[in-house]
């Protein structure tokens, strides 16, 4: 081999452009069949300037080419920036998007062939950055402001191989200004379409239509119709253009049936006849809704016209060259139903969809990657799957993994359409939007059947849900097959048998009977046939219950039941991979569902969002979620193996498909990483990383949310009864242990047992309840509401008086129950830290609790004054907030039967530190009982609330510890500034010097 010397014979940039284009090309197998998919320096690609060329075009037959433009060292991002706007050669789209590269000039003095090695084995680091313009096509070449154009990082770069900058080149073919304009003006026209049909048709057909497709309210169906239809028509016209062997069959698309027609006047009979040409060889779970939903007495001139106005629709759909990347259902869904809110369904963003989906999709290890048949034996399940978004982002993941392998994906996408993917849903619409979105990514391969269907919940049924139970079941709105004897068509059966999945990824919906909203509350659905469901459901989680599965428990709702759905269907190995609640971390209800995934699962990580601005999971939730994504095991977990949890909490949602692309790769580096906690960085921190290992099985996932990993560690420590002062790095042990509420106090009834307000929907409980009048002096005072603006010291008085509801004389003794359990201790269910000073309160004397108090019972008096010294103290709150539900910006939500496990000092003790902390606290309470407290999250600015501090230190026997004084001063100031904790609050957050 010819040795290059050091001091010359440096590589030119044109000859790295090309070996890198050649490489590029090879990583997916539409480059690789076309020629033109990947070019370098070529002249006249941008037409009217000869002397600038751009480095690479990268080009795709339904998509925006993408420039990428290369220089050694920095990347080229002022080149990159003055692509955009220009034409290519052959198109009037501009181009709307450019990847900037820096080389690493060290290469400069490689061979050719060691160059390619390498780039081939991705142990080249380019750097990268996203340039992107906010433009919308035209024939002319654009000047672009600065305005115009976005640019991702927007400060500095990442770092990867050219894989990474295959990725870049896919997510920048769609981007995402014109996928949101053109997804509301799509939904716009079918909004007014099928007004149209509404008025010119008879309602008892409109009505047939709409309930055809399980949709009890009309306006909303035909709406969905429509959709449907549209979908169809693009697939339609697709198949015609690229597929030869329908069009060999005669099909065509709808603009030529308009032209042949007479005066172009367009029949439902027409299109009928094409679609039943395409499910006379493929492509059943898209046109069977759309064909049945195409209703025969339709008036002629009024579908006609809605026809044409859909094709016209899909036609400019396809010269907007967004092809199979953008997810119109995911896009449109929500905009065209009107019931999500009853139903919880809410809809997976694509960023979210792509983090997710990433994630899962790297922990499948099929025999090789590159073998299609090998990869097509993975299954992989959505069973709540929408309108496809995480499974088509799955499909994409694995399809992405094998092409990059070298696979050249002959006969793979039609064994995943007929065998690997499954995706159920209990809207036919989501069912179609599946299938369709799915299909599209191989136009010209034809496929028989799919596991792609409609589990309805009308009839009393639970959806797929059904499949906790079975191991299979109906299409009932969707694909038919023919029977044995040929003699007629029945429903598509869709196995899914148990422990057969290597992946279930999922966002189900949360949905539980609370608040007003009823189980399976679908828009329309009959009373009957809504308990009916209910009734099913609870026959099912009674019946795995006795299975010993602990994860569908009722009190979480429709989430935990999808979980559950989800173990029962994953193969040792398998992967799980869903968006849930953020309570699933952290409420009692979930507890189970934590014990199961903590025994039965490894390689645990857990991620959420710590910014309460627009950072949801999920569209239109307004709640905290989480991702989950766990490997399920061989056997369950040794007793003597500790459970650890991998907690990613996020400052920064992704903002696109190339962020969270990136955020895949970041975490996954993190997760292999030795340590308790650490930092993810994306050109600025942007998150942070911590190991959690639950003190005892099924406890709250407490740093699961925590913005700072050090407090994350120090209320690690505080579990254990030890102080952590991170700036110090010292650890000081407290005089007592710790215990639980439980252990402490008895844990007085809920509101639901006590009564309820005047007025209210539901007459409950003991006693009627008004608010204390002025001058009242109550027979039976309770405690029952949060007044931010009274209760700001440690005693405050009851606020309501009750009336008793018994008559029958077996009714008394409830009444004397309910008296009974009356206390002078109090904690706080619902804390709203801007707005609520206490935690927990004392009354002077003993009252019954409400719904926002609950009554806490002790003889006790140094045990009492303790608890309430210390539950207000930022220690105390601390703890508070790591345990508490945290879902709703600011508050700290406790259920009832969490209360009991709620971690506090052993005020109890019977040891001398025990005796100290009754003694410190009984000498103080008088003193602290009368200080005005501000609200929990301003203790950074409140000397009370840091009088309470010293004397609580006190009480665990650090008082007098100046270090560890100073040591909570710090955390104080940490603690605050959790999004948890402030809860967005703008005065909160001026006052901390925090942007917002």
């Amino acid at each position: 081999m010819v040795q290059i010397p050091d001091d010359g014979g440096l590589m030119h940039e044109n000859t790295f452009n090309d070996a890198l284009a050649g490489v590029l090309a090879q990583r997916r197998r539409e480059w690789r069949d076309n020629p033109g998919g990947v070019i370098a320096q070529r002249t006249g690609v941008l037409p009217g300037d000869n002397r600038l060329w751009p480095d690479l075009v990268v080009t795709s037959t339904d998509a925006y080419p993408v420039i990428v433009e290369v220089e050694w060292g920095d990347p080229a991002v002022a080149d990159a920036r003055a692509r955009l706007g220009r034409r290519v050669a052959g198109s009037i789209l501009p181009v709307r998007s450019a990847v900037a590269v820096g080389a690493p000039p060290e290469v400069r003095r490689w061979p050719r062939a060691r160059l390619e090695r390498e780039l081939r084995a991705d142990g080249v680091e380019l750097r990268f950055a996203v340039l992107s313009a906010n433009i919308y096509g035209g024939e002319d070449d654009q000047e672009l402001d600065d305005a115009a154009v976005s640019r991702w990082p927007a400060e500095g770069d990442v770092a990867g191989g050219v894989e990474d900058l295959a990725c870049l080149c896919e997510y920048a073919t769609a981007p995402p200004g014109l996928v949101a304009a053109v997804s509301e003006m799509v939904a716009n026209r079918i909004r007014h379409i099928a007004g149209y049909i509404r008025a010119g048709t008879l309602p008892e057909i409109v009505r047939e239509i709409s309930y055809g497709l399980g949709q009890r309210d009309v306006p909303q169906g035909i709406r969905l119709a429509c959709c449907i239809w549209l979908t169809s028509i693009r697939l339609q016209n697709l198949l015609a253009e690229q597929s030869a062997a329908l069009r060999g069959a005669g099909l065509q698309c709808v603009g030529a049936l308009r032209d042949a027609a007479p005066l172009h006047a367009l029949t439902a009979d027409d299109v009928r006849g094409q679609w039943d040409r395409i499910l006379q060889v493929n492509y059943g779970a898209v046109f069977s809704a759309a064909r049945k939903s195409l209703h025969h007495h339709l008036p002629k001139h009024v579908i006609s016209a809605a026809l044409l106005e859909l094709n016209d629709l899909a036609q400019r759909l396809a010269v907007l060259r967004l092809g199979n990347r953008v997810d119109f259902a995911g896009e449109l869904f929500p905009r065209l139903l009107d019931d999500r809110e009853e139903t919880a369904a809410h809809y997976t963003l694509p960023e979210t969809a792509e983090l997710l989906a990433g994630l899962a999709v790297a922990r499948l290890s099929p025999p090789d990657w590159a073998d299609a048949a090998a990869v097509a034996q993975l299954r992989l399940a959505d069973l709540a799957c929408g309108t496809g978004t995480l499974l088509r982002a799955v499909y994409r993941h694995v399809r992405r993994r094998h092409e990059s392998a070298g696979g050249t994906a002959d006969g793979f996408h039609r064994a995943m359409l007929e065998q690997g993917l499954t995706g159920l849903d209990i809207n036919s619409l989501a069912a179609h939007m599946t299938a369709s979105g799915l299909s599209s990514y191989e136009i010209t391969t034809e496929y028989h059947r799919s596991n792609i269907a409609t589990a309805a919940v009308p009839g009393g049924r639970t959806g797929s849900l059904e499949l906790l139970a079975a191991e299979q079941l109906t299409d009932v709105l969707g694909q038919t097959t023919s029977d044995a004897a040929a003699t007629g068509e029945k429903a598509a059966i869709i196995a899914v048998p148990h422990n057969s999945q290597h992946l279930v990824i999922q966002n189900p919906p949360y949905l539980r009977a609370r608040g007003g909203r009823r189980m399976f509350d679908v828009t329309g659905i009959e009373e009957p046939e809504r308990l009916r469901s209910v009734k099913r459901l609870n026959k099912i989680r009674h019946q795995i219950r006795q299975d010993g599965d602990e994860i569908a428990d009722g009190q979480a709702g429709l989430g935990a039941d999808f979980s559950a759905l989800a173990h029962r269907k994953l193969r040792p190995g398998g992967v799980f991979a869903t968006v849930l609640p953020l309570t699933a971390a952290h409420a009692e209800s979930w507890a189970g569902f934590r014990r199961a995934v903590e025994r039965d699962y490894r390689d645990i990580t857990a991620i959420t969002f710590t910014t309460h601005d627009s950072a949801m999971l999920s569209a239109d939730t307004h709640m905290n979620e989480m991702l989950l994504i766990a490997t399920r095991r061989d056997a369950p977990r040794p007793d003597d193996e500790a459970a650890s949890i991998f907690c990613v909490n996020m400052s920064v949602a992704p903002g696109s498909l190339s962020e969270a692309y990136w955020l895949v790769r970041q975490i996954a580096e993190a997760a292999r990483l030795p340590g308790r906690s650490g930092v993810l960085a994306l050109g600025r921190r942007i998150g942070v990383w911590t190991r959690t290992a639950p003190p005892e099985p099924g406890f709250p996932w407490f740093t699961l949310g925590m913005r700072n990993h050090d407090l994350a560690m120090v209320i690690g420590e505080l579990l254990e009864g030890r102080l952590y002062s991170p700036m110090d790095r010292e650890t000081w042990q407290f005089g007592v242990g710790i215990t639980t509420l439980g252990q402490l106090t008895a844990i007085g009834p809920t509101h639901h047992l006590i009564g309820h307000i005047r007025g209210a929907r539901e007459a409950i409980g003991a006693f009627t309840f008004d608010l204390i009048s002025a001058g009242e002096i109550p027979t039976y005072p309770a405690l029952w509401g949060a007044e931010g603006e009274r209760q700001t010291r440690l005693t405050v008085r009851p606020t309501h008086s009750g009336q008793p509801v018994a008559i029958e004389p077996d009714q008394d003794e409830n009444l004397r129950n309910m008296l009974a359990q009356r206390s002078d201790l109090f904690i706080s269910r619902n804390l709203g830290m801007p707005s609520q000073a206490l935690a927990m309160a004392r009354t002077d004397a003993p009252v019954m609790g409400g719904s926002s108090w609950t009554a806490l019972r002790t003889d006790d008096a140094g045990v009492k004054a303790a608890l309430v010294i210390w539950g207000n103290s930022t220690l105390g709150l601390m703890l508070r907030v790591s345990y508490a539900q945290t879902t709703q910006p600011g508050r700290a939500r406790l259920q009832i039967n969490a209360l009991a496990g709620f971690p506090a000092p052993d005020f109890a003790a019977d040891t001398p530190a025990g005796e100290h902390a009754r003694a410190v606290a009984l000498a103080n309470i008088g003193e602290l009982a009368g200080l005005e407290l501000q609200p929990v999250s301003y203790a950074f600015a409140d000397a009370n609330r840091q009088r309470l501090d010293a004397v609580a230190l006190d009480l665990v026997g650090l008082g007098g510890n100046e270090a560890a004084a100073r040591a909570l001063d710090f955390l104080r100031n940490v603690w605050c500034r959790e999004p948890a904790v402030h809860g967005g609050n703008r005065r909160v957050m001026q006052q901390l010097g925090l942007p917002g």
